[in-house]
């Protein structure tokens, strides 16, 4: 068969070039034909494919990102391929390698409306959506499962599209790791005296890996330990502005810039840390590589492979958000951490593992499949999706009829939990499996107007829901699992749509569970320390929700679903529900911080919570020490007032309701 492989520009320190060849190869040994078409060409060509030069010009990268692709297109005319596959992210092509993090999703999160505005968004935006919207047949090979949610999440691509692929270890690399000479023997050879630390930070883009963060890391060193601190950075990028940088926080003559090189097994085998706090990185296959290799890392959360880290228990992963303090201690406690030898056992006993290395030989078994599947496609390709305007798991769409449509989703029905103008929560049941939805039919202007006028933003659909569980899952709290979600309709008043999710194991609220501790208080050893890991959990979820620029506006005790399997205090999971208000942001102001914190107050003031309850709960919150906590009275005055108007209200209503019930 004849393959189109297809890339804005090849350089051989670059880990999607490597990939590419890595398939090449693989698919060239099988007999197939390669001819691989890219705007640029660094290093050596293949000799078993054939590469097509396609000189292109823009002013940005948008205008030269569409120059290329319109040659391209002329160029594959002049061809019949059995299959065309993308590295980047090009319309119509029938398999997508996905190197790339969500464009879209990104830019939600760290920009403005106004830059969502700008030409280059815009292109980039619509080039993302051809491969990705619920009507492209594109299939994609994902590398990381956190980065395939996130594009389901504002494209609702279905399951059935992607294909979840084995890391792109190479275990060529690792055969040449374990040859290497003794690690004295490479860093006396690279000037590395035996009592010095050896950092090292492996990759091109040194913007987008975070390099600027390390500096100030490595910067921010006790000076015992910084003098004795040497920093290779190795990849081909601009290094102008982080040499500057290395210069001003004086730390140039330890700060080594390599450029890109091809014994990064060697480098690796030499240094005593790994760090890559990336801003984002749908994979990071130099994760794996240095875990593999026995090297510890230090990684930001937002790396695809950063779970890795935890599973091979060699290092450690930071919080998100990114704080540059936390690097900054985290940095100082690795280095001297009595657990390196351990970590580099882990990761050495990890990287046997051969289910690891097998990412070309599964990649090529697609394309095969996948070409040989083309002349067969037809409409029934894009059946129950041809809309695009909903999105259902695949197991759940498999326990509906086969051509379900919108308006099915929206009709079914169940047992009704909750039931409000333009608002309806269902449970039902699917082949033995419980589920939830909830359908929105619209609002109507009158409703919409009467939340503006009140400066609340009005909820007219499942979005919100939609992106708050997605947020909360990210951010690994506890909560709904959607199984479908769908919109239709523009005008927000009549907007139309469907949010369905899991039934949860348990349907006791937190606040059904607690108002028993007013009368009968947790007494033994056992139940007071199951009420203060209720308190400390509650204040993390609450913390990491608002670090985050989420906040949930209906943040009460009954919004918390506990569960407790076989009554084990140690096996408690809090699940937060009710998401349909959540806003998401940038950053929480913190006046949404404050009416989050005094609804949980308000509605914890009858369950018998001791003084010393609420400086658990206020420190464990806030991640500082009591008097740090303390100080901040302004924020705690705001929360105690807001709670207490709250609480007077609503017995001043209990007062009223009670009153005409006598009358009557």
């Amino acid at each position: 068969m004849k393959f189109a492989f297809c890339l804005y520009k090849h350089f051989p320190y670059s880990g999607l070039s490597r990939d590419m060849l890595r398939i090449l190869n693989e698919c060239a040994d099988r007999g197939h034909e390669i001819v691989v078409f890219t705007g640029s060409w660094e290093g050596p060509k293949p000799e078993n494919a054939k590469v097509v030069i396609i000189p292109h010009f823009g002013l940005s990268n948008h205008t030269r990102a569409a120059a290329f692709h319109r040659k391209l297109f002329l160029q594959l005319g002049r061809y019949n391929f059995d299959a065309l596959i993308g590295f980047n992210k090009i319309p119509f092509m029938d398999i997508y390698f996905c190197g790339d993090y969500c464009f879209v999703g990104r830019a939600m999160q760290k920009y403005s409306w106004l830059y969502r505005k700008t030409p280059r968004f815009l292109f980039f935006r619509n080039f993302e959506n051809s491969v990705f919207s619920s009507i492209s047949k594109t299939k994609i090979l994902s590398l990381s499962e956190r980065e395939k949610s996130i594009y389901q999440e504002y494209y609702l691509t279905q399951d059935r599209r992607f294909y979840d692929i084995p890391p792109t270890l190479d275990s060529y690399r690792r055969e040449i790791w374990k040859n290497l000479p003794d690690r004295q023997v490479i860093r006396e050879r690279l000037g590395v005296n035996a009592d010095q630390h050896l950092l090292l930070l492996v990759g091109s883009g040194f913007k987008t890996k975070g390099l600027d963060r390390a500096i100030k890391a490595v910067a921010s060193l006790p000076e015992n330990l910084r003098h004795k601190t040497t920093f290779f950075v190795v990849g081909q990028d601009k290094e102008d502005g982080f040499r500057e940088l290395t210069e001003k926080l004086d730390i140039a003559s330890q700060v080594e810039f390599l450029g890109g090189r091809d014994d990064v097994p060697e480098l690796m085998k030499a240094a005593d840390l790994l760090v890559h706090p990336a801003y984002a990185e749908t994979a990071g296959t130099v994760l794996l590589e240095a875990i593999t290799y026995g090297l510890p890392v230090l990684a930001t959360k937002v790396c695809g492979y950063a779970h890795h880290i935890g599973k091979a228990k060699a290092g450690m992963v930071l919080r998100s958000p990114f704080i540059q303090e936390e690097l900054d201690e985290k940095l100082a406690e690795m280095l001297v951490s009595d657990k390196r030898e351990k970590w580099q056992k882990n990761g050495l006993l990890y990287g046997d593992n051969d289910d690891l290395y097998k990412m070309p030989q599964c990649v090529a078994g697609i394309i095969e499949s996948e070409a040989d599947k083309r002349s067969l496609q037809s409409n029934s390709d894009l059946l129950n999706h041809a809309s695009g305007d909903f999105y259902l798991r695949q197991y759940f769409a498999d326990s509906l009829q086969a051509d379900a449509q919108f308006s099915d989703l929206m009709s079914i029905d169940g047992e009704v939990y909750r039931e409000a103008p333009g608002r309806r929560t269902v449970k039902f049941e699917r082949k033995s499996k419980a589920y939830f939805i909830k359908t929105h039919t619209g609002v109507g202007w009158q409703e919409i107007l009467k939340n503006l006028l009140y400066l609340r933003a009005p909820v007219v659909g499942a979005l919100n829901e939609w992106h708050g569980v997605h947020r909360l899952t990210d951010l690994e709290i506890d909560t709904m699992t959607v199984v479908g979600y769908g919109i239709r309709g523009k005008n927000p008043a009549k907007r139309r749509s469907f949010i369905v999710t899991e039934a949860l194991p348990t349907s006791i609220s937190l606040e059904d569970y607690t108002q028993s501790w007013k009368t009968h208080p947790p007494k033994n050893s056992e139940q007071i320390r199951f009420k203060r890991k209720v308190i400390k959990k509650i204040a993390e979820i609450t913390r990491t929700m608002h670090e985050n620029g989420a906040n949930h506006r209906d943040y009460y005790l009954c919004h918390f679903l506990l569960d407790l399997p076989g009554g084990d205090y140690d096996k408690m999971r809090l699940f937060l529900i009710d998401l349909h208000r959540m806003q998401l942001r940038r950053k929480t102001p913190t006046r949404w911080k404050v009416k989050d914190v005094a609804g949980l107050y308000f509605s914890s003031l009858d369950i018998g919570l001791t003084q010393r309850d609420l400086y658990r709960f206020m420190v464990a919150y806030r991640g500082k020490p009591m008097k740090e906590t303390m100080a901040e009275h302004k924020f705690w005055k705001a929360v105690l007032k807001r709670g207490m108007s709250l609480y007077r209200s609503e017995q001043s209503n209990k007062a009223k309701l009670a009153r005409n019930i006598v009358r009557t």
